[in-house]
């Protein structure tokens, strides 16, 4: 397990105020150079622990992260797109973009360096040329090789550049972006914030409209519209909701929109939410096409109060472990953990929907011992359901709420529309 704990400690409190790197004022920059400043000198003082000589980025998220370069053009998979962020920031930064993209990197990025390569040409020459102009064609490159990643460029691509880049090494940097990823600054909670405003505007619009005969895709059109009306962005981040409803469908859970026409007594659920800035929402409301069963409703309080009591549990110090044990409590007490069919109860959440740490079963779950920090903002959703019989025809039984951790505990940021069910009218 990677120490993150470790690399959260050396990095909580830097705010890089005095980190000083070449760049330049792009006319399009989402954030202000301060914010890269934070989160460059946060990513040099981890590549000095873990003896990294630069960062090679070309995940999209990682990319826009750390030099700001946005472009519409990550849709298409036959080019990368690569950001090299050396540990000694006097070497200066560097962007390796196909020629098309020269006025995106110039217009939207603090880089100051543009190592360009004609569009249809193999890119990984250009790659370890930049590489090397910077003295850095023998040193440690850390890039995205481990969970919870993925490299933007094709194995054949990468297997070139590994190859070529000897007697340098590329080594896994995952933890160390994974680390800086996780604290977020105000701009970016902010940021989330509104993601949020418009979502739960969008699902509130939805239920409003909710009628019998309605299909789940003529319910996703009502929420599309109201989210794009309202502020949601388009571009390679979607702004997305997942919809099931019905005794039929409750089994699919991660679902797109269907043709399904919802009849009374249905359970709708609601997943997911807007994009803005970059930043993704995800959260869950759940709606009854008329009155719920009396058993429909019990449940749902107990998903209810399971999360109250894990967002309850949020603050900095404890553990992702300590929040599962006390959303899981609460099934256990009322005697319904065996269908908790997730060992987790929540994640981070950011540009990416699902990022570190995620908050599951102690010595089982990848970053369960992580301590949470001020700053970190997460999604808790504890959840059970066929309560009565395997095929989860009573419901799945959910409320999703984002939540920033803060040091006075939790503060949550889907706070706007109410988590009681939502009983619709027929």
């Amino acid at each position: 397990m990677p120490d993150f704990n470790g690399y959260l400690d050396l990095i909580e409190n830097l705010s890089g105020e005095e980190f000083r790197f070449p760049h330049r004022v792009a006319p399009f920059a989402e954030f202000p150079i301060e914010e890269y400043r934070r989160r460059y000198a946060r990513a040099s003082r981890l590549m000095e622990a873990a003896g990294i000589d630069a960062l090679l980025l070309t995940q999209e998220e990682d990319v826009r992260y750390f030099t700001g370069y946005l472009s519409i053009l990550w849709c298409s998979k036959f080019r990368p797109y690569v950001g090299i962020l050396p540990r000694d920031p006097s070497i200066g930064a560097c962007l390796v973009l196909p020629r098309q993209e020269l006025g995106n990197g110039n217009g939207t990025a603090w880089v100051p360096d543009l190592e360009i390569y004609p569009d249809q040409q193999n890119p990984v020459q250009a790659i370890v040329k930049a590489l090397r102009d910077r003295g850095l064609g023998e040193g440690v490159i850390g890039s995205e090789l481990g969970f919870g990643h993925r490299l933007g460029m094709s194995v054949e691509q990468f297997l070139e550049l590994r190859e070529s880049a000897k007697p340098g090494r590329i080594v896994d940097g995952v933890t160390l972006i994974q680390s800086v990823r996780m604290l977020k600054s105000a701009a970016e909670v902010a940021r989330q914030q509104r993601a949020c405003d418009i979502s739960q505007t969008a699902v509130r619009e939805g239920f409003e409209a909710l009628r019998e005969g309605m299909t789940e895709k003529e319910l996703m059109q009502v929420v599309a519209a109201a989210m794009y009306r309202n502020g949601a962005e388009a571009g390679t981040r979607p702004s997305f909701f997942g919809v099931n409803a019905g005794p039929e469908r409750y089994l699919t859970v991660n679902a797109l929109p269907s043709d399904y026409a919802m009849r009374k007594g249905d359970l709708v659920m609601l997943d997911g939410g807007a994009n803005y800035g970059g930043y993704a929402t995800d959260f869950i409301r759940q709606a009854s096409l008329g009155p719920p069963t009396d058993m429909q409703r019990r449940y749902y309080e107990m998903a209810l109060e399971a999360n109250n009591a894990a967002i309850a549990a949020l603050r900095p110090g404890a553990t992702g472990a300590d929040v599962y044990e006390a959303g899981l409590g609460v099934f256990a007490r009322h005697g319904v953990a065996e269908y908790s069919h997730l060992n987790i109860v929540g994640h981070g959440v950011g540009m990416d929907v699902h990022e570190l740490p995620w908050l599951g079963e102690r010595n089982v779950v990848y970053t369960a011992d992580v301590r949470l920090r001020a700053g970190m903002v997460v999604c808790i959703e504890p959840v059970f359901g066929g309560v009565d019989d395997p095929d989860f025809r009573n419901g799945i039984f959910i409320q999703e709420d984002k939540v920033e951790i803060t040091e006075g505990g939790g503060h949550i940021l889907t706070s706007m529309l109410p988590k009681d069910l939502w009983v619709a009218s027929i």
